[in-house]
């Protein structure tokens, strides 16, 4: 980590001063691994594949910059009276390769995300479309099982990108421009009757890195680019550390989960009241209070709010106890279990996962449980689950933590979850969600401890950025476009 901080200069707090323009692209870094392009329905993308794709490749809608629903390859829409049809008006656009987009070709990318064959990570969430029907010109038709009234934000989704395959080409917003010395270009689709000169067009490019948290830092604080993105949990040391200023420390109020999966092969948490006892004795407020962020909130159940089910989120009796009376009752639990196995804990690398590991061990260490960091990638029986829910709905909560993910299997919930997709109204489906919750939480296959957090560092020249409650910053929403 000091190796790190070396990089991070003490005048990114005054990194404000910037030297870009609105007449020069926006350059950013987003934290992560190299930018490429994947397709969804292979199984899930990264954050910068997400980014990439949901730059070159629109939905049929699309997250604005406050994370509310705006027009993308679908120029309107329509829903009817009873909520199981939406009709989407295809505007006229092209692919990269300048091939007209049809509604037949926008269909079928959409069926294929809920094809038998797609690992698609959304089509859990897809369960309950009827039918995806091209009809006449530039017309499709989404028929629904029964009312999902959050049923777009899934649209928008990168993950429910159109685009045509063998090569990969999307109709934008951007293209790629070029590749070089690490740095990726994207420059706009734009009208090919739209005339602009070349100072023009590069003044709307977006020049994107995808580098370590550290290099991002400080190239911000360096007046090098105008945003750092992709920020979470696992970069939290490396930015509280630098203490940048409130202003350009950004944070998403986003929803989703932060917390431990436990896996099913875990003969060390096979028992049901060894998982809760972990789970009611750890100290949440100090969790979050360790890192210094106010904004980040503390959780006690699988459901961060009601959402759509009938019932508000389910929570065991330990709950309405106090700290003190989790801790002594989750200390019966362990020791009435002589012998219990030390606990291996998976979390990321980096200083942020050792202190949140610390915290963990010595709530552990009061009810007499052992425990052992390990890599992200090795055998554990606790794994950090850090994600944010694509939707406003219970039914993605409730999935992310069902056998398919390998958890520890509760049949009542699988069962409920199965009931979900098939229910035919919106009080059944309500009234499933809420059954299957309640089995999931007394089963605890999770154990959760807070909101997912996500982080950006911003230049004041960039206006248009906004919070969003899907971590999601469209590109062209970054500044007022010039034109």
């Amino acid at each position: 980590m000091r190796t790190n901080l070396i990089l991070i200069p003490v005048a990114l707090a005054v990194a404000a001063c910037s030297n870009a323009s609105d007449k020069l692209p926006v350059t950013m870094s987003v934290i992560g691994s190299k930018l490429s392009l994947a397709d969804p329905n292979r199984g899930p993308i990264s954050g910068n594949e997400a980014l990439m794709l949901g730059a070159t490749a629109q939905g049929l809608v699309a997250f604005d910059a406050d994370g509310q629903i705006e027009p993308a390859l679908a120029e309107r829409w329509i829903m009817t009276d009873d909520g199981l049809s939406i009709i989407f008006r295809i505007r006229r656009t092209h692919w990269a390769d300048g091939q007209p987009v049809t509604s037949a070709e926008v269909a079928a990318r959409l069926r294929s995300a809920i094809a038998p064959s797609s690992r698609n990570p959304l089509k859990p969430m897809l369960s309950g479309v009827d039918r995806i029907v091209g009809m006449t010109g530039q017309v499709i038709e989404i028929r629904l099982k029964v009312p999902q009234p959050d049923f777009l934000q899934l649209l928008a989704q990168p993950e429910l990108a159109i685009f045509k395959t063998s090569p990969t080409l999307g109709s934008g917003p951007y293209r790629i421009h070029s590749m070089r010395n690490g740095v990726t270009r994207l420059r706009p689709v734009t009208d090919p009757v739209e005339l602009q000169t070349p100072d023009e067009q590069e003044r709307d490019d977006v020049r994107v890195r995808s580098e370590k948290a550290s290099m991002g830092i400080a190239r911000f604080s360096a007046q090098e680019i105008a945003l750092v993105t992709g920020g979470s949990f696992a970069d939290l040391a490396l930015v509280r550390a630098a203490r940048p200023a409130s202003s350009q420390f950004q944070l998403d109020p986003a929803y989703g989960l932060f917390g431990l999966a436990v896996a099913s092969d875990s003969k060390a948490l096979s028992d049901v009241e060894v998982r809760r006892a972990l789970a009611m004795s750890i100290n949440r407020d100090r969790i979050v209070q360790l890192f210094g962020v106010s904004k980040w909130k503390p959780v006690l159940s699988l459901l961060p709010a009601q959402l759509d089910s009938a019932a508000p989120p389910a929570a065991l009796a330990w709950v309405q106890l106090s700290l003190e009376d989790r801790i002594a009752r989750a200390r019966s639990y362990v020791s009435a279990r002589p012998g219990l196995p030390e606990i291996r804990v998976a979390l990321p690398e980096g200083a942020t996962s050792r202190l949140l590991f610390a915290a963990l061990a010595d709530d552990w260490r009061r009810i007499g449980v052992r425990t052992r960091l390990v890599g992200k990638n090795e055998s554990a029986d606790l794994r950090l689950i850090d994600e944010v829910a694509p939707q406003s709905s219970a039914m993605w909560y409730l999935s992310r933590v069902s056998c398919s993910h390998k958890m520890p299997c509760s049949p009542a919930g699988e069962a409920a979850l199965g009931a979900v997709g098939s229910a035919t109204t919106q009080d059944d489906r309500a009234a499933a969600i809420a059954e299957a919750d309640a089995a999931f939480a007394s089963n605890q296959p999770y154990l959760p401890i807070a909101l997912p957090l996500r982080w950006s560092l911003v230049g004041p020249q960039l206006t248009g950025w906004r919070a969003s409650a899907f971590a999601i910053h469209p590109l062209r929403h970054l500044r007022p476009v010039q034109r």
